[in-house]
């Protein structure tokens, strides 16, 4: 029987739609594609008919920023054939920092001898490289390099690893130890496919867990969540990364790096970098 998906576009300014796609990706676990005015994801129609109050609640309360205008929902049913072709076709290979080639699963892979490939299909979990915050943290894993000139030699903590982007990045660049964590079930089951498709089983281990059920601290810890649980977990967050190592934060907007920023300064993390894209900010600490 042909499963039927809900496409929901919400149609609001760029600003809000950083916001709102933070924040759908956070409540229902699904990549958000960027549209022409506004934002679209897709939810299984069984489920949207028991998670269709808590989304226009989301939709509702989103601030309405610089005159950017009344905040609009658009709701409409698509076949899951139709759904698979309209949502893949806007999800191209991209091209990340000097380094990295995003590419999708569905497409033929197209590797380019001065660049490492991340063969990814989200599925359910947040992360495609699209994302200005997803981006910044791809970047940042670069900059490693020359940060501390040994990444073989590292281990790294993925906290909230999603469709498992970066720590597949981190394992493509050399990091000696890779672990990947999320509290969503699902994520870890879509990261564990994407890593099998990277050919990184051996080099990566994927935990359904929160920081606290993490054992041990890490050279480098790198999230890309939103600034809300940064905050609420950053005594945890801040215990995880070794004396003298490495810590990045993104999926945090611009005016709320300050609050994040100052948070982690107190527990003993002293701010190196920040790097902007967008609307959005990555903050660099060493602890």
């Amino acid at each position: 029987m042909t499963k039927n998906w809900t496409q929901i576009d919400v149609t609001c300014g760029p600003e809000t739609a950083d916001i709102l796609a933070v924040e759908f990706a956070e409540a229902f676990g699904v990549s958000v594609e960027y549209i022409s005015g506004g934002i679209r994801i897709y939810l299984d129609s069984a489920r949207f008919a028991d998670e269709n109050e808590r989304l226009r609640q989301i939709v509702d309360s989103a601030p309405t920023l610089h005159d950017e205008g009344v905040v609009g929902l658009a709701v409409s049913e698509r076949p899951d054939e139709d759904w698979s072709r309209t949502w893949k076709k806007h999800f191209k290979a991209l091209r990340v920092g000097r380094r990295f080639l995003v590419s999708p699963t569905w497409e033929a892979a197209r590797g380019e001898p001065d660049r490492l490939t991340i063969r990814i299909d989200p599925g359910r979990a947040f992360g495609t490289g699209h994302h200005e915050s997803t981006r910044l943290c791809l970047e940042w894993l670069e900059s490693c390099r020359q940060l501390d000139p040994g990444p073989a030699r590292m281990s790294l903590l993925d906290l909230g690893t999603g469709s498992g982007i970066l720590a597949i990045g981190a394992a493509l660049l050399g990091f000696r130890k890779v672990v990947g964590i999320d509290n969503d079930p699902e994520a870890i089951e879509v990261a564990k496919e994407n890593v099998i498709l990277n050919g990184l089983s051996e080099k990566i281990r994927l935990l359904w867990a929160t920081p606290e059920e993490v054992c041990g601290s890490f050279d480098v810890v790198i999230s890309n969540i939103e600034s809300k649980p940064l905050i609420g977990m950053s005594e945890t967050i801040a215990s995880k990364v070794r004396g003298e190592g490495l810590l990045a934060l993104s999926g945090i907007l611009v005016e709320q790096a300050d609050e994040v920023g100052a948070e982690y300064e107190k527990r003993g993390l002293g701010l190196i970098g920040a790097k902007t894209a967008g609307e959005w900010v990555l903050l660099a600490f060493r602890k």
